[in-house]
């Protein structure tokens, strides 16, 4: 009942207990007076409550507490109450009860922001303006690319390579400082892509407030929008931001990015005609520096700008850097070698081979050897099979089976084929030629692989002969995975690999169900409910009923009975009934 519904039945159930105990007469009797209407009312009950829906969870929040249940009368007015005519000459004060407060929700907890993706949409990509330079090598992504307009968060292939930019500014931490809300809008604008907002955002908070926290970092948060922009004035207005930092920055990664920046601009200043801009960037590049993450991340963008502004002046730059063999200009030499293995020409491709034999830093030597396996002619190839045949250095080898693996060169594809059926290279050696081998799908090398796979005699070497030919796929591929499942003389491990491998293609249920009843190894039953279980062709589920059902191995049993609950399969629940009622 509602407040207002129990005040009216208590205050007429109290008119009768008046009549009960009247107040003493006084001395003098007045003439007696009727006794008070007895009035018998019936307040009817109001409809019981219908139940709150459930709230449903709130997606990808993590750690989000219980929601507190709420209690909330909405339902207020109930059925037409009985004539109360009877009640007419009756004062009613009735006050009504004010509506419960709701509880506030509880507070979601906060979800960091999520830097906007180089492809989102509201974002508008300027085309790369184009660089003279040689012909790209076929097959080879492009690694060193302007930077194009983007979101802070996008990060080239060269950056991904190596150290990168801080691009995406931090929350703001002092929250009781003056320009707190400020940078708080500039930061925003700029996770946008509202580069010119954000550029006057962040110059507003040095010139408001100029002993803020945020003040000095603020400078280099600027210079970045501007070089996004990329404008020659903005460029130049950057460089002047960057300077007026000078060191003073409270995050210690500006320390090192912010004359990466200045590099980065210098380079763009560079590739528009500022000579003077393409003179400080060939000094920083080839000067000899010290050690030092942030002089050695320097020359790196400097050399990146430089082979962008300029790739054919900038060969004898690259030959020098190249001929170093310190461990400290290991990095430096990596960059080197993505600008040189864009090129076709013979001096790019005689830089790049000397550096795979005799660079001393084995990361720089791989890089080498992957570039080689993009270049045209025999020589990259025969240099790679070089290295992949000279005993000493495994790591080397492995480095060089993967670039033949890389080669679309029939000749790499036959290196690699000698490299497996040498039974005198180790284990692991045969392994990364199988493994190279699945990168080519055509059906030539699934038959190779089918071939060749009586003749490898480890575990190892069979299972990745089973996952490359899984990769390739193709019906051809599947009898033969399946006929390795159904093979006995092989190891329990194999089969599982084959199976695990043939499992994931469109192999029917029909097949999976006869390789069910004629599997003898527990592993391998296990791993074919899991597959019925994934499986959405009705025969699935009626394969899993049957297991749970009639199978002999209880384990089994419960597998199958588990993997039905998570089908949502209406015919669980009666089987789980007839198990139950047994």
């Amino acid at each position: 009942m509602t407040r207002a519904t129990l005040i009216a039945a208590a205050f007429v159930c109290a008119l009768p207990l008046a009549a009960q105990n009247p107040t003493p007469a006084p001395s003098a009797p007045p003439a007696p007076a009727a006794p008070p209407a007895v009035i018998d009312i019936e307040m009817p009950d109001l409809p019981d409550m219908p139940d709150m829906p459930d709230i449903p969870d709130i997606p990808d929040i993590p750690d989000m507490p219980l929601l507190a249940p709420m209690v909330m009368d909405l339902d207020l007015i109930g059925p037409a109450l009985a004539p109360l005519g009877a009640l007419s000459d009756i004062d009613f004060d009735l006050e009504m009860p004010e509506m419960p407060e709701i509880p506030d929700m509880p507070d979601v907890p906060y979800s960091p922001d999520i830097p906007p993706m180089a492809f989102a949409p509201r974002i508008a990509m300027p085309a790369v303006p184009m660089i003279a330079m040689r012909p790209a090598v076929p097959g080879v992504t492009p690694l060193i690319a302007i930077t194009p307009a983007a979101s802070p968060g996008w990060r080239s292939r060269f950056d991904q390579a190596f150290s990168g930019i801080t691009s995406n500014p931090p929350e703001s931490w002092a929250q009781t400082d003056p320009a707190d809300s400020l940078y708080r809008l500039a930061r925003t604008a700029l996770n946008r892509g509202e580069y010119r907002r954000a550029a006057d955002l962040f110059g507003q908070i040095g010139q408001k407030f100029p002993n803020s926290v945020y003040a000095s970092d603020a400078r280099y948060w600027r210079a970045f929008a501007l070089y996004r922009i990329g404008g020659q004035d903005d460029l130049r207005v950057a460089l002047v931001s960057l300077q007026d930092s000078g060191r003073g920055f409270r995050q210690q990664s500006l320390q090192t990015d912010a004359p990466v920046l200045a590099a980065r601009i210098r380079g763009a200043l560079a590739r528009d005609g500022d000579e003077s801009a393409r003179q400080a960037l060939q000094t920083a590049a080839t000067q000899p520096g010290v050690c030092d993450r942030e002089d050695l991340a320097v020359r790196v963008e400097a050399l990146n700008s430089l082979g962008q502004t300029d790739p054919e002046s900038t060969t004898p730059i690259l030959r020098r850097v190249l001929a170093r063999r310190d461990d400290c200009s290991a990095t430096l030499r990596r960059a080197a070698l993505y600008l040189l293995g864009r090129r076709t020409e013979d001096e790019a491709r005689d830089l790049v081979i000397s550096a795979a034999r005799n660079d001393p830093d084995i990361q720089v030597r791989a890089d080498a050897l992957r570039f080689l396996a993009a270049m045209p002619g025999d020589q990259p190839i025969a240099t790679i099979e070089e290295m992949a045949r000279t005993p000493g250095n495994e790591q080397l080898q492995r480095a060089a089976i993967a670039a033949l693996g890389r080669s679309e060169s029939p000749r790499a594809r036959q290196s690699l084929h000698n490299v497996v059926e040498r039974t005198d290279l180790s284990e692991s050696l045969r392994a990364s030629a199988l493994l190279s081998l699945s990168a080519d799908r055509s059906g030539d090398n699934g038959a190779y692989l089918r071939s060749i796979y009586p003749r490898l005699d480890t575990p190892r070497l069979k299972g990745e002969a089973i996952r490359s030919i899984a990769r390739i796929g193709g019906n051809d591929n599947d009898q033969f995975l399946l006929s390795i499942v159904r093979n006995q003389s092989e190891s329990p491990d194999v089969r599982a690999t084959a199976l695990r491998s043939v499992g994931r293609s469109t192999i029917s249920i029909a097949d999976l169900s006869k390789m069910y009843d004629a599997a003898d190894d527990r592993r391998l039953r296990e791993q074919l409910i899991g597959l019925f279980a994934q499986r959405d062709e009705p025969q699935a589920a009626d394969k899993l009923l049957e297991i749970a059902r009639n199978g002999t191995d209880p384990d089994m049993r419960r597998y199958a009975i588990s993997a039905l609950s998570r089908k949502n399969d209406p015919r669980t629940k009666k089987l789980l009934l007839e198990i139950i009622d047994k």
